[in-house]
């Protein structure tokens, strides 16, 4: 389904008609890989999750700040004389891993990279073997899904005996401690493990705890790997024309100078929210380049239902909206297949006679931030009529807010703190990107050259590179 009649009819039907969740187990297959769909159908660990990622999320940003910062200056170095190439997805993915980690389990399992490579390895193994046991018939599925589920058993048991000491460890935590939260870890797991105990005792084990990390993470970490991905690869490629760089280290001067060093100013939604020339690369990188190709998938839970179209939904069968046309469509932007990084503060700045792209130390104004271009909310990231990729409306994905934050941290730490480039052997004809069923992912492969700023140039805006 295409165009905003349809997404408005398909948001207006209840969950017993059109029903999320079963679409994604049937996607998913979790059954098969994981043993069991109630990972799936049984949300009370979504709901911890976007408690979390919505009312609660500034309690978690100064530790994933911390981390990142931590992440970035320990996988890049610390030199400033040479330059040090790196595999931009391969890091990317790491950093997004690592503080993504901070937020789930906390310390020190976030650091440990035995976790960090058996979570992603483990979420690529699902998220495959999904498309493979998908493809099949239903009567072979029950067949191909126990291969499925054996490819993934290694991977799981690593999971789980990464995980076992700290989990074991909060679960003697809340066992002696049943009513006193005051000394709980700050991170996802414990307030998972919170509500297990009092409304899910039978998943109070590793096996079951692990599970639901695992998809918690699917939700909020493996997306944004990608993300982060493509947003430096658009920053790099884009910067000859665009001065992206030194108008993104320009922003995060006057960023951070308005906080004057107390990083629990800086990094509230409010702030944030001001970041527009970040959020707009955000926004660009994730309207050309996402993973999934299609949003507000739904299956079919009655009979006898029609789109608002009047094309017949055999119940069972799964909907969606494809968004790639929505986002490329030229009505709604203008050269709808260029990058154009500061494409959204123009949409801002439409009635705004100010230099376009200004890159001044001059602050940019309360009026304009609020308004943030009219239908553009700050507040909503990427999740709007026009951009479709983390979904829309009530059952939209929390996991954007986190991920709103880990990018414009990134930004803001990297630029402030290294200069980067494209290694020689990237520039030219974009890499092709590789599909897997209906997602899209970079090219692996491309380096990214890196060198630390000397303290000199870490306060004022260098030349180009």
């Amino acid at each position: 389904m295409s165009g905003t009649n349809s997404i408005k009819w398909m948001l207006s039907q209840p969950n017993g008609v059109l029903g999320m969740w079963e679409a994604f187990n049937e996607m998913f297959q979790l059954s098969h890989s994981l043993g069991h769909e109630k990972y799936m159908l049984d949300t009370w660990a979504v709901d911890v999750s976007r408690r979390a990622l919505t009312q609660e999320l500034e309690d978690f940003i100064e530790p994933v700040q911390e981390e990142l910062q931590l992440a970035v200056d320990s996988l890049l170095g610390m030199d400033t004389d040479n330059w040090k190439a790196v595999d931009l997805m391969d890091t990317m993915r790491m950093i997004i891993n690592r503080t993504g980690g901070r937020f789930a389990v906390g310390l020190p399992l976030c650091r440990d990279e035995g976790y960090l490579t058996a979570s992603i390895t483990c979420i690529e193994k699902i998220v495959s073997n999904a498309g493979a046991v998908g493809l099949m018939p239903t009567f072979l599925r029950p067949f191909f899904g126990r291969l499925a589920r054996w490819s993934t058993q290694g991977v799981l048991r690593k999971l789980e005996s990464r995980c076992g000491v700290m989990l074991e460890e909060r679960f003697a935590h809340v066992a002696a401690n049943p009513n006193n939260k005051s000394q709980d870890p700050v991170d996802l797991i414990q307030r998972m493990i919170r509500l297990s105990a009092n409304h899910r005792p039978d998943e109070m084990n590793i096996e079951a705890m692990t599970r639901r990390l695992i998809m918690a993470n699917l939700g909020f970490i493996y997306q944004a790997g990608f993300a982060a991905t493509n947003v430096l690869r658009n920053i790099l490629e884009s910067d000859r024309e665009y001065d992206t760089i030194n108008v993104l280290r320009a922003e995060a001067q006057r960023f951070a100078a308005a906080a004057e060093g107390d990083s629990s100013r800086l990094w509230t939604r409010a702030n944030v929210a001001r970041m527009i020339f970040a959020d707009s690369v955000g926004r660009e990188t994730l309207r050309l380049h996402t993973v999934p190709t299609r949003s507000l998938i739904r299956q079919v839970m009655v009979d006898g239902l029609r789109s608002d179209t009047g094309l017949p939904l055999p119940r069972g069968s799964l909907v969606s909206v494809v968004s790639q046309p929505m986002h490329t469509d030229p009505d709604r932007f203008p050269n709808p297949h260029a990058f154009e990084p500061f494409r959204f503060v123009d949409l801002r700045n439409t009635n705004n006679n100010e230099e376009k792209y200004q890159t001044s130390q001059a602050d940019v104004s309360d009026k304009t931030a609020d308004e943030a271009g009219g239908s553009w909310s700050p507040h909503a990231f990427i999740s709007t009529a026009n951009l479709l990729i983390f979904g829309r409306g009530r059952s939209s994905c929390p996991g954007r807010f986190l991920i709103d934050f880990q990018l414009k941290m990134l930004v803001h730490h990297l630029l402030l703190n290294y200069d980067i480039k494209l290694a020689d052997t990237a520039r030219g004809k974009r890499p092709t990107n590789s599909w897997l069923l209906e997602f899209v992912f970079p090219p692996k492969g491309i380096k990214m050259l890196v060198k630390r700023r000397n303290s000199n140039n870490i306060t004022k805006t260098p030349s180009s590179i």
